[in-house]
């Protein structure tokens, strides 16, 4: 197995550890319904901030689930651009 199949495996492995984790999100808020409103104004940008920081947020649990999923997205994305280009 040369580079390029072990790079193009190993992001095919990230995406689908994503799916997985998306998939496990979707099945535990099945029952739930969660709107997530964004912060409009700068200062409840900050309040937001704050509020973030010291886990009181309405929500917090699903907003940070939110988050990590958003996060590894990213990762992912980058993972697969950086196996395609080398």
């Amino acid at each position: 197995m040369n580079t390029t199949q072990k790079q193009i495996q190993t992001a095919f492995a990230a995406m689908l550890t994503l799916l997985a984790g998306l998939s496990l999100t979707l099945v535990s808020c099945k029952e739930r319904t969660v709107i997530i409103d964004k912060p409009d104004t700068v200062g409840e940008k900050v309040e937001d901030k704050i509020n973030d920081g010291l886990d009181r947020r309405p929500n917090e649990k699903a907003r940070d689930a939110v988050e990590e999923i958003e996060d590894a997205a990213k990762d992912a994305k980058e993972d697969v651009k950086d196996a395609l280009e080398n």
